[in-house]
């Protein structure tokens, strides 16, 4: 095992600090894109759940990044599920039955993980490559670390002792990781947003600040 110096303790936590200060960055851009709107008018229930959605993602990942910053890791991965959660809403609320509609609505509806991301993938043309998974089922493929992460599964649990101390012992790369999928679901949900409402600038402007935040990672 490689000796770790203090020195490269404190570059180890500044590259997690660096991703905590882009992804903050990035999301205070494309939440300002649509605030700066103001008022929308609301044609439909679809578009109400979809503004919903955006509104809470928003929440939802600064809430993960300040939870991160204060070493909170356990509370902050428990709170990536509901990210991808919502971020997979706001697609079924744009491209899906009534019938499935109504159960958003109700609050009855059940995320089939194992399906939906290949569904969104297809509907909303996100495949790079024919046969190949799309960014969403891509982020879907690892289900079983969201569901643990936020059910007090074994993957917090193995993350809850440093040697034989009782402690928080999230690797960088991992939490470097989930910074990413919160980052990028916000951008995907602000896409949609503006999209359905026709806003083009915006829509134009969203893609500028994460293609400059994905090609600096």
């Amino acid at each position: 095992m490689p000796n770790i110096t203090c020195h490269d303790t404190v570059a180890l936590l500044m590259s997690v600090q660096d991703e905590i200060e882009r992804a903050t960055e990035l999301g205070r851009r494309l939440e300002d894109l649509v605030v700066n709107k103001q008022q929308f008018v609301h044609r439909g229930e679809r578009e109400l759940l979809l503004l919903c959605y955006w509104s809470l993602i928003f929440d939802l990942d600064k809430g993960m990044l300040n939870l991160i910053r204060s070493k909170f890791y356990g509370a902050a991965f428990a709170l990536v599920r509901p990210i991808v959660e919502t971020l997979v809403r706001s697609h079924v609320a744009v491209m899906c039955s009534d019938e499935v509609l109504a159960k958003l609505q109700k609050d009855t509806y059940k995320t089939d993980f194992s399906k939906i991301g290949a569904q969104i993938d297809d509907r909303f043309h996100l495949r790079l490559r024919a046969g190949q998974p799309g960014l969403m089922q891509k982020l879907l493929n690892n289900r079983l670390a969201l569901h643990s992460y936020t059910h007090a599964g074994i993957y917090q649990l193995a993350r809850r002792f440093e040697g034989h101390d009782v402690g928080p012992n999230h690797k960088d790369g991992e939490i470097i990781e989930a910074i990413h999928a919160g980052a990028s679901a916000v951008f995907m949900v602000t896409n949609l947003l503006t999209r359905v409402y026709d806003l083009q600038r915006e829509s134009e402007s969203a893609s500028s600040p994460y293609l400059e935040w994905g090609t600096t990672q």
